[in-house]
């Protein structure tokens, strides 16, 4: 066997023990959160469920190692420890020096404006002081959320004048001056799929900020008491995907650009996840037999019908794997945020009905019950369902477009 086929399975392993850990702490969470000791059949009902659950991820972590390493692997086995690492430091502390100056110039590259980033940092410490004071006086329960928010979008942003060049136009590619997150016209993602994802996150922020002030907290029987609606660590995982989702819709890395089909087919696809959601919402709230249970079954059908089918006929239209996979990802970044204000505007809907939480009908909970799930099940279900959906729909569009190819070939000859 060869040292690049030895390397290429045991890189497969290793993505593809990556793609399983998720699943494993979910499991050991839920037997955790357990309200009762679970017996040996429910564990063994959960650990089958995460299996089945998970398999998915598996195969999607193993192709998209395979097809990388089909790119690069020959070049990268035949390379030795120091140049995988580009350089060969061997006293402790010039390694260091090495390993700051590497950092310093990854933020703050060669060529910045030092007078811009001076700016943003100030504008950045100051937004940072303004919600201190609004959410100390107007809204506490979103001290946290408030605070990661401003603070992940201001370090955004001054990053992203450190590392555009001075001038208005040097480096379209990276977007210039003023522009800030944007890049340059033509080489960004576009207005459509910018603005849609603009107003997803805005529209989940809103939503947000105004279920605090409505639901800052909610009654619970077990354990009896009461439980804030958004504790501290889910409001640091939502604004970590707010602002994460901002900086792929203004600033995506350069593989999610060149293909403009791509960018649509995602575009529809969050449309459609979006929608569909507000339909299943609207269905169970009228008691239509089959949706008045909550938007789980949704969830998990979902990126099944929309995301593989989808990322399939993207990939087959743009005669590549990669066009399939990108088209995937726009559709889980623009739609996350879309349907976390779509959850929390139809829970109070649900709720004033009596219909329990919009997730499962579970009944005994205050409304404010719903935010905490508005974060965690599309969070989840998006990254660790539909993302690979979106591989195993990619792989299938690409083979099939393959398979085409070679049967008009051989009919021709």
């Amino acid at each position: 066997m060869t040292r690049a086929r030895r390397l290429g399975r045991l890189g497969g392993l290793a993505a593809v023990a990556v793609a399983a850990t998720p699943f494993a702490c979910l499991r050991v969470a839920s037997m955790a959160s357990a309200d009762d000791p679970p017996s040996f059949r429910a564990g063994l009902d959960m650990a089958i469920w995460m299996t089945v659950f998970g398999t998915p991820a598996m195969v999607a972590a193993w192709l998209l190692w395979r097809a990388w390493w089909r790119r690069a692997g020959d070049d990268l086995a035949a390379l030795d420890g120091p140049a995988w690492l580009l350089a060969q430091v061997e006293e402790r502390g010039a390694r260091w020096r090495f390993a700051a100056g590497c950092a310093r110039t990854a933020v703050l590259p060669p060529g910045g404006d030092r007078r811009t980033v001076g700016v943003a940092g100030a504008l950045a410490i100051a937004a940072m002081g303004v919600t201190v004071l609004a959410t100390t006086t107007a809204l506490p329960a979103g001290r946290v959320f408030g605070l990661v928010f401003v603070g992940l979008l201001g370090g955004l942003t001054t990053l992203a004048a450190a590392r555009s060049r001075p001038g208005r136009g040097t480096d379209p590619s990276r977007g210039t001056g003023p522009d800030g997150l944007l890049r340059a016209r033509g080489t960004g993602p576009g207005r459509v799929l910018a603005g849609l994802g603009l107003a997803g996150i805005g529209a989940c922020a809103a939503a947000t900020t105004w279920y605090l002030a409505e639901h800052p907290s909610y009654a619970r029987p077990d354990p009896p008491g009461t439980a804030v609606s958004l504790p501290p660590g889910t409001a640091v995982v939502l604004a970590v995907a707010l602002a994460g989702c901002l900086w792929l819709a203004l600033r995506p890395p350069r593989w999610l650009l060149p293909d403009r089909r791509a960018r649509w087919s995602g575009a529809g696809m969050a449309v459609a996840l979006a929608a569909g959601f507000v339909l299943a919402a609207r269905l169970g709230l009228r008691g239509e037999p089959g949706w008045d249970e909550g938007t789980m079954g949704y969830l998990l059908t979902a990126p099944i019908l929309v995301v593989l089918t989808g990322s399939a006929l993207a990939a087959a239209a743009g005669r590549s794997f990669r066009s399939g996979v990108g088209a995937g990802v726009w559709a889980v970044v623009l739609a996350g945020p879309l349907i976390v204000a779509a959850w929390l505007v139809g829970a109070v809907a649900w709720h004033q009905q009596g219909r329990g939480l919009l997730l499962d009908g579970e009944g005994g909970l205050g409304v404010g019950a719903n935010l905490a799930d508005a974060v965690w099940w599309p969070l989840i279900l998006l990254t660790l369902w539909a993302l690979p959906m979106a591989v195993l729909g990619a792989t299938a569009g690409a083979a099939a477009r393959s398979v085409r190819r070679r049967s008009r070939l051989g009919s021709h000859c």
